[in-house]
């Protein structure tokens, strides 16, 4: 789909001397001028589309990663226009929901689950930069990319990639390249294996294990399975969850079924609670499947929530374990926080709504 912001215009249908009072008026005190051409924003259309299309107009382009759930992200596609318009010439957006499934490569490619994350591409298609975030100097940050200059310091600050600056933006370049070659049936065993041997992390690995069971060498891709299994941790594990589904199924056929679910209350109501004052309570984790889960971490939202009790390593098929916390309010009202529970569960990520009325 897409977009067009409306162009402004000063007002017209006076006489012709109070037609050039008034835009003597509004050049002198409001800047008011036409806007250049409408910005091109796309939403949701497939990488190769745009690329196309801002090849034919020999403009760069610029992916808008967001989701559904973050303001932030809403803020800034709503100001995309106000912001970049006076670029449109330059330049051609496209707004993507990483929530949606045709979606969810981009955050398994950049390794972040940090929305809104804008990456910014040359007309034939190369990333040239990525920058996370909507605060005022980050979009800065990508008007400048969008005009060629890379100076700026924010480009691709993501602490949880195996790689920094240049050096990163050239292994994404290759990866791209090998996930495009992976699905148009290449074999690109030669092409990444550069990347194994200097920057391992999941998705790497994952397009690895596809091209071997491509190409018919199945206890290879098992083998680098394996080895993305290796690194897992509730980070990888939250920004990679369903493909890890995916390779311990590759591991273990039987694995979905096999696979215990970690059960927990959804939400939880605090009753009492007074401003400053600890309100201790607790959480019951069940296994309910046949497999041991590992409980990998337990993260509060806020420094007003604190865990009591030791982080239980393991819950055994069929059991139950109890983990104690307080809530030490910090605001008065409704308050509510949240509570996360990372473990290799088939439910990886768990969250635990915390509502309270303090007093």
């Amino acid at each position: 789909m897409k977009n067009t912001i409306t162009k402004f215009f000063c007002p017209c249908g006076f006489p012709a001397i109070l037609l050039l009072f008034a835009m003597l008026f509004c050049a002198l005190f409001f800047s008011c001028r036409p806007t250049p051409k409408d910005l091109t924003i796309f939403y949701d259309m497939p990488l190769e589309e745009v690329q196309k299309i801002a090849k034919e107009d020999d403009k760069v382009f610029c992916v808008v990663l967001t989701k559904p759930d973050c303001p932030p992200c809403a803020n800034m596609v709503k100001s995309l226009g106000e912001r970049y318009g006076h670029l449109e010439s330059k330049v051609v957006f496209n707004v993507v929901d990483v929530s949606l499934p045709e979606n969810q490569w981009y955050s398994h490619w950049l390794c972040t689950g940090g929305f809104p994350t804008t990456c910014v591409f040359s007309t034939d298609g190369e990333l040239k930069a990525t920058i996370q975030g909507a605060a005022t100097a980050c979009q800065q940050c990508v008007a400048s990319a969008i005009t060629g200059d890379f100076k700026c310091t924010a480009f691709f600050e993501n602490s949880q990639f195996p790689a920094r600056g240049k050096q990163a933006v050239n292994l994404l370049n290759t990866l791209l390249s090998c996930k495009r070659n992976l699905e148009q049936g290449k074999n690109i065993s030669a092409e990444i294996q550069p990347l194994l041997e200097q920057n391992v992390y999941p998705y790497s690995l994952f397009l690895k294990c596809l091209n071997e069971e491509k190409q018919g060498r199945h206890e290879e891709a098992v083998y680098w399975a394996k080895q993305m299994v290796e690194i897992e941790d509730s980070f990888y594990n939250f920004v990679y969850d369903t493909l890890y589904q995916e390779v311990k199924t590759m591991i273990n056929p039987n694995y979905l079924e096999e696979i215990s679910v970690l059960s927990v209350v959804e939400e939880l109501t605090l009753e009492g609670c007074e401003y400053k004052q600890s309100k201790p309570f607790s959480l019951m984790l069940t296994n309910i499947g046949k497999s041991p889960i590992s409980i990998r971490d337990i993260v509060v939202g806020c420094s007003c929530l604190k865990l009591l009790s030791e982080k239980p390593q393991f819950i055994q098929p069929n059991q139950s374990t109890k983990i104690d916390l307080a809530f030490t309010p910090d605001a008065r009202g409704d308050v509510f926080r949240e509570v996360t529970i990372f473990s290799d569960a088939k439910n990886a990520m768990q969250d635990v709504k915390i509502f309270a009325v303090v007093r």
